[in-house]
């Protein structure tokens, strides 16, 4: 019965997705034709596109702290492929991704609309290129998101932070908010741990397995919990290692 549940979850989680998609791509494209801001239409399909997702998965969201009004810089911890959900529906935002992402099938052209913005974190001379997208992505109607620690983990504690990705805020001395993300499912109704069935990570499942095993969830709860102020370094080593420290203090180990 899990199974048929998950796979009907699934079934809504395509088909909400690219209807919604269908109607935001012509737009999307006309504002591009007539070199007219796209950022506000991107800020509401991820909006609607993040409602539709909670209410299908049955996540429940719980923000603690204040989001960070656009333009910002923000860092998080990263858990799963569902941790852009709780961001994107507390603030207006893109984000920088592993060049890989642009390569997955259909998902990756949907990504790149979105205004991500895909690093090669293989070539150190990629820093430059993305540094300059960065710089013109901030503006007053969205923020810039990063994840630090540069690959998922089951949370149960901060990875070292990657310095390299903090190149553009150190460079330009530029505040940097930080705020943490933590899941639960409900245990007691069966559902296994968040460790298990919502952070993605490692080669433990294949994509689609996992997916399968996130839907089976009965509920999954998300908390959220921003920084009260933000970090500013001029050398990204050190703004590495206060970011990190500031984030350990709200951290909460998910599994």
């Amino acid at each position: 019965m899990r199974s048929f549940i998950a796979s009907t979850k699934i079934f809504f989680l395509i088909v909400y997705t690219l209807s919604i998609y269908l109607i935001y791509l012509p737009i999307y494209a006309l504002l591009r034709v007539f070199r007219l801001r796209v950022e506000p239409l991107r800020n509401l399909y991820m909006y609607l596109w993040s409602k539709g997702m909670c209410t299908v998965l049955n996540i429940r969201v719980v923000t603690e702290g204040k989001p960070p009004e656009a333009p910002f810089f923000l860092v998080s911890n990263h858990l799963s492929y569902i941790d852009i959900i709780p961001l994107y529906l507390n603030v207006n935002c893109t984000f920088v991704a592993k060049k890989e992402v642009r390569s997955w099938p259909l998902l990756g052209f949907m990504v790149k609309t979105m205004g991500v913005i895909f690093v090669d974190r293989s070539r150190k001379r990629d820093v430059t290129r993305v540094n300059e997208l960065i710089s013109k992505s901030l503006n007053r109607y969205q923020g810039m998101i990063l994840f630090p620690e540069g690959t998922t983990s089951a949370g149960e504690e901060l990875l070292p932070f990657r310095p390299s990705l903090l190149d553009f805020p150190a460079n330009r001395n530029i505040p940097v908010h930080y705020c943490s993300i933590k899941y639960s499912t409900a245990e007691q109704k069966g559902d296994p741990p968040a460790d298990e069935s919502v952070c993605f990570y490692g080669a433990r499942d294949p994509f689609h397995v996992h997916v399968m095993k996130l839907a089976k969830n009965r509920r999954i709860d998300c908390n959220i919990r921003f920084c009260e102020k933000p970090v500013q370094c001029d050398e990204r080593k050190l703004l590495a290692e206060k970011l990190h420290t500031g984030m350990s203090k709200i951290f909460e180990p998910t599994s």
